[in-house]
C-alpha cells in the first residue's frame, strides 16, 4: 500500500517539475537576483530547482532499474541491487557536489579495510547519509548492511532497494526496545568478509535544540550528563542499537565522522545559502574489537568517550581545517 502512493507520487512530480522547468528556473531566477543584489546572497533558488530534479530522476531511473531486475535469479538480483544501489548514491551526491561546488577532503580510508567492520557515523542531514554507500561500498568495497529508520521508507528508491538487501528499517516509536534490538543483533550476527553493518548512533539529525532536549533527558546529576553537556556539535548516542551490534558481533569499529553538511539539514538552512562552496571533510578512524571493554555500563561510557572525541575533532576542523581523528 505504501508503494503503490509513493512511486506514482514521484512519477507523477518528476514530469511535473520536468515539464514545468523553464517556469520554475525563470521565477528561481529572478528570486536569486533580487537577492543577491539586496544581501549578496548566493544563487540558491536555481540551484535548489536543478537538485529537485536530479533528485526525482534519480528515483525514476532507480524504480525502472530495480523492476527490471526482479526478473533475474536471487543472486544476480543481489548483485544488480547493490550495483543500483551505489550508482544511485553516487548520482545524488554527485548532483549536489556540484550544484553547490562542495569540496570533499577525505582521509582516513585505509582504516575501512579490512572487513567485516560496524561503522558508526555522524548525522547532520539527508545528504550524509550518501556517503557511505560512496566511500565505503563503492570505493572501499565494503557492502554494509544499514540500520535506518523507517521514516525512510517514503523514498520509493530506498524502499525496493532497501528491503531487497540485508538492512534494517527500526521503529523508533517502540524506543529502543528488546524487540528492535533484537533485529539489530540478527542483522549484526552473520557478517562475512567484506561487508560491515552501519548504524547512526545520535538517532535523529543535529541540531542546537535537539541537543539540548537530549542532554535535558540524561538528568543533571548523571555521569553520562555531566560529559555530553561538553558536546557543542553532536547529539549524545543512544546506546541501545550499538550495544547490540557489539554484543552480535566482534569486529572491529570505524567511526565515520564528518563536518560540513550541517548547511543542508533543512530547507531553511539550504535557503541561507551556507551550504554553497563548502568544504566537507570525512575522516575514518578505526577501533579495534580488543580495545572495547565488555561490560554494558563500560560500552556505553565508552561510547560517549568516542563521541567526545567526534564533537572535539569538529570543532577543531570547523575552526582551523580537516585534522584526522
Amino acid at each position: 500500500m505504501r508503494r503503490l502512493i509513493t512511486i506514482p507520487v514521484v512519477v507523477i512530480l518528476f514530469l511535473s517539475v520536468t515539464g514545468a522547468s523553464p517556469v520554475l528556473l525563470t521565477a528561481g531566477l529572478i528570486v536569486d537576483t533580487a537577492r543577491w543584489v539586496a544581501r549578496r546572497s548566493p544563487w540558491v533558488s536555481v540551484r535548489m530547482i536543478a537538485f529537485l530534479w536530479c533528485y526525482l530522476a534519480g528515483q525514476v531511473w532507480a524504480i525502472a532499474a530495480i523492476a527490471l531486475t526482479s526478473f533475474l535469479g536471487a543472486k544476480r538480483r543481489i548483485e544488480a541491487t547493490y550495483r543500483l544501489q551505489q550508482r544511485w548514491a553516487s548520482w545524488n551526491l554527485a548532483a549536489v557536489r556540484t550544484l553547490f561546488q562542495l569540496e570533499f577532503d577525505v582521509t582516513g580510508s585505509a582504516a575501512l579495510q579490512p572487513g567485516p567492520i560496524v561503522v558508526l557515523s555522524r548525522h547532520t542531514s539527508l545528504i550524509d547519509t550518501l556517503l557511505p554507500a560512496v566511500l565505503i561500498t563503492r570505493e572501499a568495497g565494503i557492502r554494509l548492511r544499514y540500520v535506518l529508520k523507517k521514516e525512510l521508507l517514503v523514498d520509493p528508491a530506498l524502499d525496493l532497494a532497501g528491503n531487497r538487501l540485508p538492512n534494517l528499517f527500526v521503529d523508533r516509536g517502540a524506543g529502543e526496545s528488546e524487540r528492535e534490538r533484537g533485529k539489530i543483533r540478527e542483522l549484526a550476527s552473520s557478517l562475512d568478509i567484506g561487508e560491515g553493518i552501519l548504524i547512526y548512533p545520535e538517532g535523529t539529525r543535529f541540531s542546537h535544540s535537539k541537543r539540548e532536549r537530549a542532554i535535558a533527558s540524561l538528568g543533571s546529576r548523571s555521569p553520562l550528563g555531566d560529559l555530553a553537556r561538553s558536546f557543542r556539535w553532536v547529539l549524545p548516542p543512544r546506546p541501545g542499537g550499538t550495544l547490540a551490534i557489539l554484543e552480535a558481533s566482534e569486529t572491529d569499529v570505524v567511526l565515520l565522522a564528518h563536518t560540513g553538511l550541517e548547511g543542508f539539514a533543512t530547507v531553511k538552512d539550504i535557503w541561507r545559502g551556507d551550504l554553497v562552496g563548502s568544504k566537507i571533510s570525512v575522516d575514518f578512524r578505526r577501533v579495534a574489537r580488543g580495545q572495547i571493554p565488555d561490560g554494558r555500563s563500560e560500552q556505553v561510557l565508552w561510547l560517549f568517550g568516542l563521541w567526545a572525541e567526534l564533537d572535539s575533532w569538529v570543532d577543531l576542523t570547523q575552526s582551523s581545517g580537516h585534522h584526522p581523528l
